[in-house]
């Protein structure tokens, strides 16, 4: 597969479509043609969202899980690590910080846990919804009628990351799950009405790029409204917690591509990447990024939410002086899509 891109291969792509060849291409471009992916990245959101960011708050609510998956340090059988459920009145109170900080979009994501009900997570997303802040949801596979409740509460995208293209390599990684599940989800995500997002972890243990290209092609017929990638990080007391971490050039490009491919998605510019590589948000902005995420977890409790270990968490500075750096203007998720 030759790789010769420069100006006017981006540009035919651009207008004619990316082929499974093409993405790989852009997946395993030289640094000088990587340059010229990002430029032409960062161009395609300027052309789409303006030259603007936003920044949204996560807190990490509850770290219970129901899942034996082999990367995360909350899987079932890490018995290491303190179990916990947030009151609904801390939740909110976190939401209300975040709103008198300028933040508009709320993200509640929690692991697998049964330790709440409908009605129990129903309940949060209404009075943060009542405070005019959009609710995103990332606490993984539930009931439908579950989904409708909380889409009546006023809860409108939700993120399920698919993890792998890989039929083999995503029942390796998340054993008793199936990848064919995971995308119907996503499916019935959209039928009930939500903006849905998606995205690979980037690095797991036998991952080619490939699959890698299938992600981007999986992203593009889901119509995601959201796409992200992390980089793979080991956490303790996982099989996986000796493995090599990801490769962050490697997920810079994926952003490029993302940007390229699927042009007027969300992309977040993960912690992983700042945890990896000095200014590795900024990089991120740098190859098309739109959003940054500001953690807003307890800080008694969120290293217990440990989706890798030595975690890297975003602050509200750290976040706006990164949008600055990269020649942006913070807005509101809103305001975004009004250029």
């Amino acid at each position: 597969m030759p790789l010769n891109i420069d100006a006017s291969w981006i540009e035919n792509r651009l207008n004619n479509g990316f082929s499974r060849d093409d993405l790989k291409s852009v997946l395993l471009s030289s640094d000088r043609e990587a340059d010229l992916l990002y430029r032409a990245a960062r161009e395609v959101r300027r052309e789409l969202f303006g030259n603007r960011a936003f920044i949204r708050a996560v807190i990490e609510f509850a770290n219970t899980c129901r899942c034996s998956c082999v990367y995360c340090g909350m899987r079932k059988e890490n018995t290491e690590i303190l179990r916990f459920t947030l009151d609904p009145d801390e939740i909110v109170s976190v939401a209300e910080t975040a709103l008198a900080n300028g933040i508009r979009t709320f993200f509640l994501q929690a692991a697998e846990s049964e330790e709440y009900n409908a009605e129990w997570l129903g309940d949060v997303i209404r009075r943060i919804s009542d405070m005019d802040m959009m609710v995103l949801l990332c606490v993984g596979i539930h009931s439908e009628d579950d989904l409708d409740y909380w889409f009546e509460a006023g809860a409108r995208k939700f993120i399920l990351k698919h993890e792998t293209s890989s039929k083999e390599l995503f029942e390796e990684m998340k054993p008793g799950f199936l990848l064919e599940d995971r995308i119907r989800w996503l499916r019935t995500l959209r039928k009930h009405g939500y903006h849905i997002g998606s995205g690979p972890l980037l690095g797991f243990p036998g991952q080619t790029v490939d699959s890698l290209a299938d992600d981007l092609i999986l992203m593009k017929n889901l119509n995601v409204d959201m796409s992200s990638v992390s980089v793979f990080l080991p956490a303790k007391g996982t099989p996986l917690e000796n493995s090599p971490v990801g490769d962050v050039d490697l997920g810079l490009r994926f952003i490029a591509a993302m940007r390229l491919f699927l042009k007027n998605t969300l992309i977040p510019a993960t912690s992983t990447f700042e945890r990896l590589s000095k200014d590795g948000q900024l990089q991120c902005f740098n190859a098309g990024a739109n959003v940054i995420t500001v953690n807003m977890t307890p800080s008694r409790l969120r290293d217990n939410y440990e989706l890798y270990s030595e975690r890297f968490y975003v602050g509200l500075d750290h976040a706006r002086r990164t949008i600055m750096r990269a020649d942006l203007v913070e807005t509101t998720e809103a305001e975004l899509f009004n250029k």
